[in-house]
């Protein structure tokens, strides 16, 4: 009996079936080996992307740029931080098309205020060289503001969302209630800081315009220097508060047409 098992098993592997089996078996090893470290693969691929990215940002060379403030802890920000040097990039608009660098001044963002608006801390963004305030004709529009006051070691600019142009003399309330009309600023009523339109309105007359008086007005008039205006928001990242804010139309320096973060 035992020889006849022995003299089966022999004729099982020396014949056709047992290697066409073997090679099944291969076969769907392989497949399953194949699958599970593509799976791996792709689970890892942002992962070794951004290792990739990282590591780019080691080896090109970088400079200076301004930082341009987005929040409220401007004080511990500085007037200039190195980054990667852009022209050494290839940057591409929303559509695709690559942008000619040398028309655009650049910024580093301080600051997560902007989020709101998709701008977040250490952004690139692009503002246009030949800007003029006649470009602001459709709100909102990010925007670069010079700060009034120049202190040494200092951020020298800030971002800000800016939603109306007009006059410090126009009625501020109506401005108010007609931004926040507006489609895109209702997604801000949807955001972490927003406190009711009252709430914005009354900080808007008694802080906001209070403030602006003390820097621009003089005997009880503004300066026509700083009477055209725009009007903004920001979220206060230490308050935890989306509130407007004004500002005088000479300080601004450009729209922010692209922004970019090196990161992603």
């Amino acid at each position: 009996m035992i020889p006849f098992i022995t003299s089966g098993v022999s004729s099982f592997l020396n014949g056709s079936v047992f290697p066409v089996l073997l090679a099944a078996g291969g076969i769907i090893y392989f497949g399953w080996t194949y699958y599970r470290a593509n799976k791996i693969a792709n689970r890892n691929r942002k992962e070794v992307q951004q290792d990739i990215i990282n590591r780019a940002t080691i080896v090109l060379p970088k400079k200076d740029y301004y930082v341009a403030c987005a929040g409220s802890k401007d004080t511990e920000a500085c007037t200039k931080v190195s980054a990667i040097d852009i022209q050494q990039c290839n940057f591409c608009d929303s559509n695709g098309k690559p942008l000619d660098l040398s028309l655009y001044n650049c910024y580093v963002v301080y600051g997560d205020s902007m989020k709101y608006a998709g701008i977040n801390d250490n952004d690139f963004i692009l503002v246009p060289k030949d800007f003029n305030l006649d470009s602001l004709k459709s709100f909102p529009e990010i925007l670069v503001i010079r700060y009034r006051e120049q202190n040494e070691n200092k951020p020298l600019f800030k971002v800000r969302r800016a939603w109306y142009s007009g006059s410090i003399e126009d009625d501020l309330v109506k401005a108010a209630q007609s931004i926040m009309e507006m489609p895109k600023f209702n997604r801000l009523t949807q955001q972490e800081g927003y406190k009711g339109a009252e709430w914005m309105i009354r900080d808007l007359l008694e802080k906001r315009l209070v403030d602006f008086k003390h820097k621009y007005f003089k005997g009880g008039e503004c300066q026509d220097q700083y009477k055209d205006i725009v009007i903004s928001t920001t979220f206060d990242t230490v308050k935890k508060e989306i509130h407007f804010s004004i500002h005088p139309t000479i300080l601004i320096v450009g729209n922010v047409e692209e922004s970019y973060n090196v990161k992603s």
